[in-house]
């Protein structure tokens, strides 16, 4: 059967379909092609990220360093401070146990009393007497 055009169905049918298979290889191509630019644009940006990241981590590194080193300094200041200080009152301590030696050893039988009243303190003192009868 011929239609208005002068063709039969099936040959319009065959072009239709041959023009759909053309659009859709096409369309695969270029699906095909996107695939592969979005993979690149994908690898750039993570080689970015990774440069970003690697920038951050070198930075936080020597500001890190930086603050350890300033700290160092200071601890090293009043550990040297500290340490005078600590020479100065033992020669002080040593002058005074030398001079009134009843004084420091009633101080420190009372530190030691009291230390030690503190540490068993925690414990229950209950002394339990029996009745031997």
């Amino acid at each position: 059967m011929t239609n208005v055009y002068g063709s039969t169905n099936d040959d319009t049918i065959r072009a239709a379909a041959d023009q759909i298979d053309d659009a859709a290889s096409d369309l695969k191509t270029q699906a095909k092609r996107s695939a592969k630019d979005a993979k690149k644009a994908a690898v750039a940006a993570s080689g970015a990220i990774a440069e970003a990241a690697t920038t951050l981590a070198r930075d936080t590194r020597v500001l890190v360093e930086d603050k350890v080193g300033k700290a160092r300094a200071t601890a090293e200041v009043q550990y040297d401070r500290l340490k005078k200080e600590a020479r100065i009152r033992a020669k002080e301590a040593d002058v005074l146990v030398h001079e009134r030696p009843y004084a420091a050893l009633t101080a420190a039988a009372l530190a030691g009393f009291l230390i030690g009243h503190l540490i068993s303190s925690n414990k229950a003192n209950v002394v339990y007497l029996r009745d031997d009868r």
